[in-house]
């Protein structure tokens, strides 16, 4: 039986864990864009900055998850969560030293290296 989380990993995205030291990440969501660059690959540290009002100052962050979220009797519930994991239509779940950060769904990503660039989806 295949789970909904890896169902959702054969469908176009980027895993965190194998992106190289260095390595820019532009990301749009519904609301905001942001620029990421990978400081730890094992890990999944980031230096993160937004459009977003919370954001906009470059920050160092973990990428911890996507979240597809479903609606539920206490409001937005996790309906999957895909470690490492950064997947269109999905939302990206962020650690900082203050607190947690879950963004709007994932509309586009490119990943861009010194000489070269892909747009994911």
């Amino acid at each position: 039986m295949t789970t909904l989380a890896a169902k959702l990993r054969q469908e176009p995205g980027i895993d965190m864990k194998r992106l190289k030291l260095g390595t820019r990440l532009m990301v749009e969501t519904e609301s905001a864009v942001y620029e990421m660059r990978v400081l730890h690959q094992e890990l999944c540290l980031v230096e993160i900055s937004s459009s977003d009002p919370q954001l906009r100052q470059p920050t160092v962050g973990q990428f911890v998850s996507s979240q597809l979220s479903s609606e539920g009797p206490a409001g937005m519930t996790p309906a999957c969560e895909i470690p490492a994991w950064l997947g269109k239509g999905l939302r990206m779940y962020l650690r900082f030293r203050n607190g947690y950060y879950l963004s709007s769904a994932v509309q586009g990503a490119e990943v861009k290296g010194d000489t070269w660039h892909y747009s994911v989806f």
